[in-house]
């Protein structure tokens, strides 16, 4: 079985179409409302939550437009910030979503005719608008392809004295769609971020923020956001100070895209539009087709910034722009310990659709497939991560659950641990920022494992899950006892690297930056613990004595 790079991109798919959030949102206090005047913007309306633990009072100001609707000829272009409107603004519920297959899907028809575009908002939490905090800016991920600021509440955050800003930006087709020229320049959601941040910069003093200490932080598809933040030409500088960069890298082989012509000519012939042989044609068909249209096309397509868009965003990859940054800004990254898992999830899922008995596959034939996802040409990683990681005794065998520990580790590695650790190792060339490096190995009662779509069917669990650290941060599902504890734990942590910038929580060791390419890092459980050597954790999975709980020995592989 032939499998490719190309086969790894399914799973922003799969996240994309899922209904991955289960929210828990903080009690809000009903018909309990405030006024708010922006100068230069226009008078909004809000409401009022309480926060999970404390129940702590705090206003919410949801849906705030940074930008004009990027309909007709603002479709794929560069947002352009919000005109001043005259009447009050109601800002008690959320906006719209960016558009997305499931979003739309769940649009009423009686809504359809709407400006399903207008959708560039953003959310501010906060406790106090006299005073001037520390501002969390959150970038989501959903693949590139889904998420929105409504699917993060503020329930666990702002029991600290934080301001909590989430913006709404583009995705899918209608965000990472690319001609490379004027007309369709790409990485436009790049630039919606930065006008929010900018809007930040603007305007969150009449929130109780503080401009001069802004933390951006995003996680999986965000991260890699973030990522092209900071590395970016086109990033103006002092619109952040510190960054949190949660499982997921730029520099990754999803991280950035380099396929977009091909991509968008094959968009042009699938809308059946007559004419694709060049890009004004192209471009008069993908401008006017609609929104439903459009991303019914594009479902079995994958999306992500791309390489060498028309603005400058990304001009060359992002470790050569990595060369040319002269400077950078605090950064805490890190990963889940089985960070990789839902890709051996999707691949396990490609075999069994071809194969529905795996007992005539080999070990080495299954890993193999693997290995060619990590497109290492010269094979060295590839015979490297053989040697180290699979018992030699088993190579020619159907004995899976004997290498099961090993495949997780080469997800883990090739998808999630290696990027991160490498783009944590280049900021710390700079020597201009402390750079503090983690691993979240907490195994709660909850998991993202199947997005929603169950996972009972797998010979495997999904271990600490890619995104179950968010589980954590905000209220999505409901926790236990020791679940709760993590929770705090973590919002200690998150949140005094963004007061302080330096992350601890009580009853814990002193957390230490980087020093080196292999540590300090700290793992995030029970107890916070330090480790001085990070390539421990490429083999986490086949060093953990206790790795056989990963199998489901009910379930034949």
């Amino acid at each position: 079985m032939n499998i490719s790079l190309a086969f790894f991109f399914e799973w922003l798919i799969i996240l994309a179409i899922a209904d991955i959030t289960i929210q828990y949102p903080a009690e809000s206090q009903e018909g309990a409302t405030m006024t708010l005047h922006i100068p230069g913007q226009g008078s909004i309306v809000g409401g009022y939550g309480t926060t999970l633990w404390s129940e702590r009072t705090f206003m919410q100001f949801l849906g705030i437009p940074y930008a004009e609707s990027p309909r007709e000829e603002l479709r794929f272009k560069l947002a352009v910030k919000r005109k001043p409107w005259t009447q009050i603004l109601n800002t008690s519920n959320y906006g719209r979503r960016c558009p997305s297959l499931s979003s739309i899907n769940k649009i009423q028809n009686d809504q359809i005719k709407d400006d399903l575009e207008d959708c560039l908002n953003l959310c501010v939490y906060t406790k106090d608008l006299d005073v001037r905090r520390p501002v969390m800016f959150y970038v989501y991920g959903g693949g590139f392809f889904n998420g929105s600021n409504e699917d993060h509440p503020p329930g666990f955050l702002l029991e600290k004295d934080i301001v909590l800003v989430v913006p709404n930006y583009r995705i899918g087709a209608l965000g990472f769609l690319s001609l490379g020229n004027e007309d369709i320049p790409g990485n436009v959601p790049i630039g919606d971020l930065t006008l929010a941040l900018q809007w930040v910069q603007d305007y969150i003093q009449y929130f109780g923020g503080d401009a001069k200490q802004v933390t951006v932080f995003g996680q999986s598809a965000g991260a890699a956001m973030l990522g092209a933040l900071l590395l970016s030409p086109k990033t103006p500088s002092g619109l952040f100070h510190r960054s949190i960069i949660q499982s997921g890298s730029i520099i990754s082989s999803w991280g950035v895209r380099k396929d977009y012509i091909r991509q968008i000519k094959r968009l042009c012939y699938t809308l059946a539009c007559g004419q694709c042989t060049n890009n004004s044609e192209i471009y008069t068909c993908v401008r006017n087709v609609s929104v439903g249209k459009l991303l019914e096309s594009t479902k079995s397509e994958s999306f992500g910034p791309v390489l060498g868009d028309y603005y400058g965003y990304i001009p060359q990859e992002p470790l050569e722009l990595h060369k040319e940054k002269k400077n950078s800004v605090p950064l805490m990254t890190g990963f889940t310990k089985h960070d990789g898992s839902f890709v051996l999830a999707i691949y396990y899922d490609g075999w069994k659709k071809q194969l529905p008995n795996l007992s005539n596959v080999t070990v080495r034939q299954f890993a193999n497939g693997l290995f060619r996802m990590i497109n290492d040409n010269g094979g060295i990683a590839n015979n490297l991560l053989m040697k180290l990681l699979f018992p030699k005794d088993i190579w020619q065998s159907d004995q899976h659950e004997k290498a099961l520990a090993a495949y997780f580790d080469v997800t883990n590695i090739a998808f999630m641990k290696s990027p991160t650790v490498t783009f944590a190792q280049k900021m710390l060339e700079k020597h201009s920022a402390p750079v503090y490096l983690y691993s979240f190995d907490y195994d709660g009662s909850n998991t993202r494992f199947g997005y929603g779509f169950g996972h009972e069917h797998y010979p495997f669990s999904g271990g600490i899950h890619h995104s179950n650290e968010n589980i954590y941060l905000f209220p999505t599902h409901l926790l236990n006892d020791d679940d709760k504890k993590i929770a705090q734990k973590m919002v200690d942590l998150w949140t005094s690297f963004v007061i302080n910038g330096k992350p601890q929580t009580k009853d814990s060791p002193e957390i230490l930056p980087m020093e080196d390419e292999l540590g300090p890092y700290f793992h995030i459980d029970t107890n916070i613990t330090l480790g001085y050597n990070v390539l421990d954790e490429l083999s986490a999975t086949v060093d953990d004595p206790e790795h056989e709980k990963l199998h489901r020995k009910h379930i034949k592989f």
